[in-house]
């Protein structure tokens, strides 16, 4: 069932998050993980370290059989110990008896095989395992971007240096050009200058003008259509886009009108591209999307998904739902129509999670099919609890597999790291490093630390 998005619209200036006073981070709950250590495959790697973690939490030498103490070299890297507890520097970190105890210099955080967005280098102090005193972020060129001030894991201040930094993203050129071809169109059939923006975080181009003849675009289009490719039909389309059939294209029905027309009163008209395209076994067109406000219109597309869908609603203003199939799951983004309209504003979208919405209340919204992925690579579908700032507020437990803290502890680490207690300790490492800066976590594995339960399910695509 289609769920109505746009209820979002009157909470993007109004909703805000609970009071920094009210964010915790709280030290890693070894009760919580505490039977990863029971899983074969950890112990059996753990006997090729020499080592092994024992049931009171402790690194045992398995030549001594007695707790590790002082520093030992394992894999060519120096591991500090105090009675089989991490002590002293390590991962970059400092340990007393355990915990995080001291300075964490120039860590960033990495997962999916990408940095965590924003994260660069930082300068983090801890006390007994959460964070304590000024936490310091630095951009590239050694500028402070971000400051909080903690008190045993409470965050008392939190600032954020709003310097400009030029984005990481850019228009693909590949995309660009085809644009272009878009974008003169229209301007050739409504006579007007039309605005282009490119909306980085979805991929969405969007179009601005005013007295937009549709007709006359579905005209440009066919023209250009047809001069540009050999369009032919499902029955005789060659089989897949192989070498020497590159320019054969096809209509998304072999009966689609290319000579219908259009009601310019129309509020919406969904138009064929002459460019976006979805292949597979063959290459067919797709639909674009054109909305009428007044003598104004709004033009919608993109190149980055299989294909898409919109819907226009009036909830304190109007907004535009704009989704994207990517083939194993789909996208879904929000825009106000008085922010595209004006030019001054910015059209950056609200990303939806998930591929429906399950629930959506005044402040926060559940998600099904989730899309996320393991360190190491395999897609998971989830279900989040979100605010309107995308921090994930619960992990609902959805799906075909069902699993305590642990297992999925080591199934990351599985994927990602060596699966024993030292890979453990840096995952741990990492997850309390980025719940310094996130204390409403947006990176679901971090959420499984804050997790009120032992149990969490999700859905795999393979079960």
């Amino acid at each position: 069932m289609k769920i109505k998005l746009i209820i979002l619209a009157l909470f993007f200036s109004s909703c805000q998050v609970l009071a920094d006073s009210n964010q915790y981070v709280n030290p890693w709950s070894e009760k919580k993980f505490q039977d990863f250590h029971d899983i074969s495959i950890v112990k059996d790697n753990n006997k090729e370290l020499g080592i092994l973690k024992n049931d009171q939490g402790q690194f045992v030498s398995l030549e001594t059989n007695m707790p590790l103490d002082g520093n030992y070299k394992i894999q060519g890297d120096t591991y500090n110990f105090k009675n089989g507890l991490l002590h002293g520097e390590v991962f970059g970190a400092t340990y007393r008896n355990g915990l995080l105890h001291g300075v964490i210099r120039q860590y960033s955080t990495y997962y999916n095989g990408k940095s965590t967005p924003s994260y660069l280098s930082a300068k983090l102090h801890f006390v007994n395992g959460v964070p304590s005193g000024t936490q310091t972020w630095f951009s590239p060129s050694g500028d402070i971007i971000e400051t909080a001030f903690y008190q045993n894991g409470k965050r008392l201040s939190y600032e954020k240096k709003y310097k400009k930094i030029k984005s990481q993203y850019t228009i693909p050129k590949y995309d660009d050009e085809k644009s272009k071809a878009i974008h003169k169109f229209l301007e050739v059939c409504s006579k007007s200058k039309v605005n282009k923006r490119f909306d980085n975080r979805s991929h969405i181009f969007i179009y601005t003008g005013h007295d937009l003849d549709p007709n006359c675009l579905q005209k440009e289009y066919t023209s250009y259509r047809n001069s540009k490719y050999t369009i032919t039909t499902y029955e005789d389309f060659p089989w897949g886009p192989t070498k020497g059939n590159e320019h054969y294209r096809r209509y998304p029905a072999d009966d689609y009108n290319e000579k219908q027309f259009f009601d310019k009163q129309s509020t919406y008209i969904s138009i064929l591209s002459p460019e976006k395209e979805s292949c597979a076994e063959g290459c067919t067109f797709e639909y674009d999307h054109l909305y009428f406000f007044d003598k104004n219109f709004v033009y919608l597309t993109d190149f980055y998904g299989y294909r898409s869908y919109t819907s226009l609603d009036e909830l304190d203003g109007q907004v535009i739902n704009y989704g994207m199939s990517m083939l194993t799951h789909h996208r879904n983004y929000m825009y106000s129509v008085q922010d595209i309209l004006n030019p001054e504003k910015d059209i950056s979208s609200f990303y939806f999670y998930g591929d429906s919405q399950t629930e959506i209340t005044p402040d926060t919204y559940t998600t099904s099919w989730e899309k996320k992925y393991w360190q190491g690579g395999g897609a998971l579908w989830i279900s989040t609890k979100r605010n309107y700032k995308n921090e994930i507020l619960e992990l609902k437990s959805w799906g075909n597999v069902c699993q305590n803290l642990s297992e999925h502890i080591f199934e990351n680490l599985n994927s990602n790291y060596i699966a024993d207690s030292l890979g453990y300790e840096y995952f741990k490492l990492e997850i309390m490093s980025y719940l310094t800066r996130y204390p409403r976590p947006k990176w679901w594995l971090a959420a499984l630390a804050i997790h009120k339960d032992d149990q969490w399910c999700y859905k795999d695509p393979k079960s």
